[in-house]
């Protein structure tokens, strides 16, 4: 509370003096009173312990700001080498910092320098991974000649890609944790502190940086069927991931530059920057995502064409499963032989290794699934009722030859009157 009164007093004071007419001060004035009133505002940031007395500072910050504006150019050369904007710059960060640390302490009992360590360590983390990722590309290149070292490799180099992802998004919470998750409840200055660590941090670039291994993963590696459930959840996951940061990353630029340059303005660089970052980012999950669905419909269809069945040509889930029932259809109503079909690919490759990538809800899903399993199902029916009505034909023309030689036999034996 004795913060809060200091910090009120400092600035209902220099407000008040702020009234006179700085054009009546003589120029050494402007320039020593101006210099007192940043070392005063300095001075009461260093020492506030409250977001509350930080508060009434920003308004300090701002009206000395406005007040000595119209003559920024006179205290450029008297403050050389230092600028006024720079004086400016210099307190607003210092504000920002402070206010980081004290409403950390305040509201989340953690200090600055712990969430800064954790974030440190994420970072490092990252950047180790990044090193073995090289290394294993490398390594995935000298193995292709071997299928159990290449399968290793790609084991290995698939778990360095997850953890890589999974780090990317502990570092994105690490640094939003400590404010309340709910943006639109966030003062500008929690904004802004998150936008600068977001852009210390390189968060951008790091997200892109992992959808493109994972782009080069699927260009360079030859994946087997149950190898793609995985590579689909990570799409599907990473995905909605960065749908849900862009939009923070968004909320949080724009705030930190319209509290720095006032509203409609246009974009500014901050702006300008986070944008393009986006964009690269969208660029490439557009790539990874063709070139997953090419690579497993693609992967899907050899599955038929290996073993001469003809199927309608498919490119996405809806596809397949008109492909799918339509070959059924056909094959029932022209009463071909659907043996290869049905034991060698449907049961032998298509439900023992791609049963759970196509269930994956972004495929078909399992119901889709379950509903096309149970439709390919009935050939097999089929064919089981039309050998059971020629097992019981049989047995009837049997049991009627039987009848009738005993019967022939019966009449022959009985004796004559």
């Amino acid at each position: 509370m004795r913060q809060l009164t200091i910090a009120l007093a400092l600035f209902i004071t220099y407000t008040f003096l702020q009234g006179n007419v700085i054009a009546q001060e003589s120029d050494y004035d402007v320039k020593v009173n101006f210099e007192s009133a940043c070392k005063a505002i300095k001075d009461s940031i260093d020492g506030a312990k409250t977001t509350a007395a930080l508060d009434a500072l920003k308004s300090g910050v701002d009206s000395l700001e406005t007040e000595y504006a119209p003559r920024e150019k006179f205290l450029d050369k008297a403050l050389y080498p230092e600028t006024f904007a720079g004086k400016i710059t210099n307190l607003r960060n210092l504000f920002q910092l402070t206010y980081d640390r004290v409403y950390l302490i305040q509201n989340q009992g953690i200090t600055i320098e712990e969430l800064e360590g954790r974030i440190i360590l994420l970072s490092a983390r990252i950047d180790t991974l990044s090193s073995e990722r090289n290394r294993l590309f490398a390594e995935l290149e000298e193995n292709k000649s071997s299928v159990g070292r290449m399968r290793e490799t790609i084991r290995k180099l698939t778990a360095t890609l997850l953890a890589k992802d999974r780090l990317i998004f502990a570092l994105v919470d690490s640094i939003f944790l400590p404010y309340d998750k709910n943006l639109n409840q966030m003062g500008d200055i929690q904004k802004e502190a998150i936008a600068a660590k977001l852009l210390r941090s390189n968060v951008a670039a790091r997200v892109y940086d992992i959808a493109a291994d994972n782009l080069k993963f699927l260009q360079t590696t030859t994946l087997q069927p149950k190898d793609y459930a995985g590579m689909i959840d990570q799409h599907v996951q990473f995905t909605a991931k960065w749908s849900g940061l862009r939009e923070k990353i968004n909320a949080v630029s724009y705030a930190s530059e319209t509290e720095k340059t006032g509203k409609g303005k246009g974009k500014t660089g901050q702006q300008v920057a986070a944008a393009a970052a986006q964009t690269h980012v969208d660029s490439v999950l557009m790539d990874w995502d063709s070139k997953l669905a090419s690579v497993f419909w693609g992967a899907l269809n050899k599955e038929f064409t290996a073993k001469g069945v003809k199927v309608l040509p498919f490119t996405d889930g809806r596809s397949f499963s008109v492909s799918i029932r339509t070959y059924v259809d056909s094959a029932k109503a022209k009463g071909e032989n659907t043996k290869t079909f049905v034991d060698e690919v449907w049961k032998g490759r298509i439900d023992k290794e791609w049963r759970d990538a196509l269930s994956k809800e972004s495929i078909l899903g399992k119901t889709e699934y379950a509903a096309l399993d149970k439709y390919v199902s009935t050939l097999s029916e089929e064919k089981l009722d039309a050998k059971l009505f020629m097992y019981i034909g049989i047995v009837l023309v049997l049991v009627l030859l039987a009848w009738w030689i005993f019967g022939r036999k019966a009449k022959t034996a009985a004796p004559t009157k």
